[in-house]
């Protein structure tokens, strides 16, 4: 309903990257319960089962229509208005871009769409790439190799006095800790303590991996890993094992995980 309402209100504005955020967050969370919902029924045991998991799906086909429909129009209108786009776009339109690679394989083409939604994807992807090439880029902080201190001069009337000059510190590569999740053990299979989530982020961040290398290297949803995370689903014990692994054995040399 919020996505709905979202999309109806006349005083969204769709030339700004503020809204295009703010929708697409709100479809991501939608999908993202979905996919929750799809994973609890299918170990619900009951009549109704099947009639449930036609309903989601149908819903998630409206909505999926519904966020392409709305997307295109936000990047034809932030195109068309040539405003300067804020710190931080060009990320968002990269996220956004792999968003697209997910649609094109959820997105089927029925028998009379005759392959129009093929198009609009290439023609989205198209508009994503010509705005991330306007948009500023926030991880660019490299010196020019050209630049050279200013050499400053001693003032007049002070006595100079011959010294050797100061060598300055490098600054200490940060350390990166192994981790060790804890919880409660039932069965072989885990529990975890609060904080969990916030353990892997930080670590994840510290190694410059994310979340759903994590997810794809154990061989499930990003959804579900959240929800081992926040102590809300278990883990196998072996399993957790392999966690462990994956984060405490990153190579960043290689890119390599576990």
């Amino acid at each position: 309903m919020y996505i709905f309402r979202f999309t109806e209100d006349v005083n969204e504005k769709r030339n700004t990257v503020s809204g295009f955020r703010k929708f697409s967050t709100l479809v991501d969370d939608f999908h993202q319960a979905a996919e929750v919902a799809e994973g609890r029924l299918s170990v619900l045991r009951t009549g109704r089962r099947d009639e449930l998991r036609r309903f989601v799906s149908q819903l998630r086909a409206k909505i999926l229509k519904v966020e392409i429909d709305v997307k295109q129009s936000y990047l034809e209108n932030l195109i068309e208005a040539r405003s300067a786009l804020p710190y931080g776009a060009r990320e968002f339109f990269a996220s956004r871009l792999k968003r697209l690679e997910e649609l094109s394989s959820l997105l089927v083409d029925g028998p009379e769409a005759g392959g129009t939604a093929d198009q609009l994807l290439i023609h989205m992807r198209q508009m994503l790439s010509h705005l991330m090439e306007q948009a500023p880029q926030l991880e660019v902080f490299e010196r020019d190799p050209d630049w050279r201190p200013t050499q400053r001069s001693i003032p007049t009337g002070r006595p100079s006095a011959a010294s050797a000059p100061r060598q300055s510190k490098a600054p200490a590569a940060m350390e990166i800790k192994p981790i060790r999740l804890t919880g409660r053990d039932e069965w072989g299979r885990v529990f975890l303590d609060k904080g969990s989530f916030d353990q892997i982020t930080v670590a994840c961040r510290a190694r410059g991996i994310n979340l759903d290398q994590v997810a794809s290297k154990l061989g499930i949803t990003r959804v579900a890993l959240t929800l081992i995370l926040n102590g809300q689903d278990p883990i196998a014990r072996n399993q957790l094992d392999v966690l462990h692994r994956i984060i405490n054995n990153y190579n960043a040399t290689t890119g390599e995980m576990g």
